[in-house]
């Protein structure tokens, strides 16, 4: 029976080869990927199925096909493609990078075998701790840099890290997985499109190509993700920082260096904010010159050239005359007396005694170092900012209480309003029921005749949304097409697409986005969905969809 949560994947028990597929492990733009069992070793794998939503499906017989003949050669292109990347993928053994077991074709498609590793996935170790202390961050982060710096190396870069592609074995140590994304970072004009994650995805995966694209974009990708576990919440989406930089060159994204003051050194705060800068151009080039900013380890010095072998000696016939080379001794011999001279007085003066008497000396005191002393403003203002975190942490932990307490009475009111229709739809059918009765004839002459009374009008439900039901993207697009059109139950079911990443990137900012619209619109139980996704915002954030709803909301753009 196939997983109703992913209609498109094949079914449990379903064969490839001498693997035994046993459940979907997740799904994205490129593929699904499944938890397996070779049965030729015994022991469990992962395999990705290349399947790109936005040009392929799934037939009755299991295979994939592209949606159209248009679409037949870029279909082919991308599955040449995720090939090439599993090949090349397999060359790579290192810790931190999941190993690529084999690559074949069936169906029509391609499957990546790869190892499967057991332990907890790094987006929900941290949406349970909601942030992660620096050394904690540092022994996930060091690794992963050192096992993606042999794939820019080999010419590629990976396009989608997020927590959730971080995985954390047992031992602590981090593994980086799904590479469906990964594409050449040189001459790559033609590209399948992905489906970007908001927050962790810079402005030039947005429009570009792939030729604006290179480690700088793997860079970016991973100062949000250790924003998001200095901050407790994603960096602002790249579209909506843009539209504040190029609209009003202001900064809508809080930089680390003021979410995390006070709990985290200088040093990595100002590393996560140059990996998250909005241009390409403005961030770190290459992963080992952001691990230097983030280890403050200096670039190996260059070796230093050997001492010049002294000249041969000349021939006999160019002797130098004996006179000659007396002078040159005596010459050199007298700079070096009045240099040692020169250096025994300066020495001498150094230990003199001052004749100033120590009373009447008042030197100022100098300036405390950066590093061992701090002047009485910085600390108050690193008291400040302490207390100002602290205040944040606790609103934070008051905007969860209050969203689960809104999430309860929104669930029991649901349930009231679920008890009640089907009570009167039951005492509307029993009324239908008793009038399709036939009455007993009145005796002659009639007594007064009690006719029943008219059965109660069931309120009507509101109109149900036609969408198709054949795969998670295309009822995605269908609610969206809806919502733009001014219907507020699509625009709330958008937003619950959104939150829940189904069909989409999840995106607090768009759920958030799109309840608003809904809520504006007139829709029931937008607001309590709309207050409950405002707790993982920050307020900037707020504001910015709130003003961007209220013009959807009038105008329709």
């Amino acid at each position: 029976m196939a997983d109703h949560a992913y209609p498109d994947a094949l079914p449990p028990q379903y064969r490839l080869h001498w693997y035994v597929l046993e459940s979907v492990l997740g799904q994205g733009g490129f593929g699904i990927t499944y938890l397996a069992r070779d049965t030729n070793l015994d022991q469990r794998v992962a395999i990705k199925e290349y399947l790109p939503v936005d040009v392929a499906t799934r037939r009755a017989d299991s295979t994939v096909r592209p949606r159209s003949e248009d679409q037949s050669e870029r279909y082919r292109w991308g599955l040449d493609r995720f090939i090439l990347e599993a090949r090349t993928l397999a060359k790579f053994d290192h810790a931190s990078i999941v190993r690529v077991l084999s690559v074949f074709e069936q169906n029509g498609t391609a499957y990546m075998v790869m190892r499967f590793e057991e332990g907890e996935n790094f987006g929900a170790l941290l949406d349970r701790k909601r942030t992660l202390g620096e050394e904690q961050l540092m022994r996930v982060l060091l690794p992963v840099l050192d096992g993606l710096g042999l794939v820019h190396d080999a010419g590629f870069i990976h396009r989608d890290i997020k927590p959730d592609n971080i995985h954390i074995r047992a031992d602590g140590s981090p593994v980086l997985l799904d590479f469906g994304s990964a594409r050449h970072s040189m001459g790559q004009a033609r590209t399948v499109t992905i489906l970007v994650a908001p927050g962790y995805a810079p402005f030039e995966q947005y429009y570009s190509s792939g030729e604006d694209q290179g480690p700088w974009t793997d860079i970016y990708s991973l100062g949000a993700t250790c924003y998001r576990a200095v901050a407790g919440v994603a960096p602002m989406d790249a579209i909506a920082r843009s539209k504040g930089i190029l609209g009003s060159t202001r900064e809508l994204l809080v930089p680390a260096t003021a979410v995390g003051a006070g709990r985290y050194s200088e040093r990595l705060l100002r590393a996560i904010d140059h990996a998250l800068a909005f241009a390409e151009k403005d961030r770190p080039g290459t992963l080992a010159q952001w691990r230097r900013e983030l280890t403050g380890e200096r670039p190996a010095a260059a070796p230093r050239k050997p001492a010049a072998t002294p000249a041969a000696a000349p021939p006999a016939k160019e002797k130098i005359p004996i006179t000659s080379s007396a002078a040159y001794i005596a010459v050199i011999a007298g700079v070096a007396v009045i240099a040692g001279a020169l250096g025994a007085y300066l020495y001498m003066a150094r230990l003199k005694p001052d004749p100033t008497p120590p009373v009447a000396e008042l030197k100022p005191a100098p300036p405390p170092t950066k590093e061992f002393a701090k002047p009485v403003e910085q600390e108050q203002k690193e008291k400040e900012a302490r207390a100002e975190a602290e205040r944040a942490a606790n609103a934070e932990r008051d905007k969860l209480e209050a969203q689960k307490k809104a999430d309860e009475t929104e669930r029991n009111r649901q349930r009231e309003m679920e008890e009640k229709r089907k009570l009167d739809a039951e005492r509307a059918r029993k009324e239908r029921a008793s009038a399709k009765k036939p009455q007993p004839k009145p005796a002659d002459p009639p007594v007064a005749e009690v006719k029943p009374a008219p059965p109660i009008p069931t309120p009507a439900p509101p109109p149900a949304l036609e969408c198709p039901q054949q795969g998670e993207v295309a009822i995605y697009n269908c609610y969206r097409g809806l919502a733009r059109g001014g219907d507020a139950l699509a625009a709330l079911k958008v937003g619950e697409l959104f939150e829940a990443g189904r069909g989409v990137a999840r995106s607090n900012n768009s759920a958030y986005y799109w309840y608003a619209v809904s809520e504006l619109r007139g829709a029931p139980g937008a607001k309590a969905k709309k207050d409950a996704v405002a707790a993982r915002l920050q307020p900037v954030e707020i504001d910015q969809m709130d003003k961007l709803a209220k013009n959807e909301a009038t105008t329709g753009k």
